[in-house]
């Protein structure tokens, strides 16, 4: 996991936003398949997360689930959250993967602020029967794309682990970003 140290800092939105292409690298190529991670302590499955919380990257939106295609994971629409769904809900044991554009051809997006977040914010996910999952910032970093480290995102945990993924570094016309970052949170 990425330490306080590894934090970037803060930098300007580009002039030429993103194209609405996908944020990460496609699981499954190290093997790792979401049916062989650990089971659920106490034998209750969390259900799947419908909103996401993060006061301080003013982020309060729907979440919805994403699935992996041939190029990475599916877009969210603007100004919603995605959840990797063939991986373990926020709650459970495992990495659970939420996913949120940095900006738009408009603005700003959903998860602009999430970059910048430092150690110890809070993140809450409340799940489609009302319980509440929070979790606590521990860290970022950011990487290239090609570089995508697919074990410490979809790989498993024996802990409850949120990752939050957006787009990062140099912005390439035509192409998107070169970078994903990458917040890890354990659960509070």
């Amino acid at each position: 996991l990425a330490r306080l140290a590894d934090l970037r800092p803060a930098r300007e939105l580009p002039s030429n936003p993103q194209r609405l292409l996908p944020l990460v690298a496609k699981p499954g190529s190290l093997g790792i398949r979401p049916q062989e991670l650990e089971p659920i302590a106490g034998g209750v499955r969390p259900a799947p997360p419908a909103r996401i919380r993060i006061p301080a990257a003013h982020v309060n939106a729907v979440v919805q689930p994403v699935q992996a295609k041939s190029e990475g994971l599916e877009v969210p629409p603007i100004g919603r959250a995605g959840w990797f769904d063939a991986g373990p809900r926020p709650g459970e044991v495992g990495r659970a993967v939420v996913i949120g554009h940095l900006d738009t051809e408009k603005g700003p997006g959903l998860f602009a602020r999430v970059p910048k977040i430092p150690a110890g914010t809070l993140v809450s996910i409340t799940d489609q029967r009302g319980g509440v999952h929070r979790f606590n910032v521990i860290g970022s970093t950011q990487i290239e794309k090609a570089q995508f480290p697919e074990k410490q995102v979809y790989g498993p945990s024996k802990n409850p682990v949120l990752v939050l993924i957006t787009c990062g570094g140099p912005y390439t016309p035509g192409e998107g970003y070169r970078d994903n970052v990458l917040v890890y949170a354990r659960a509070a």
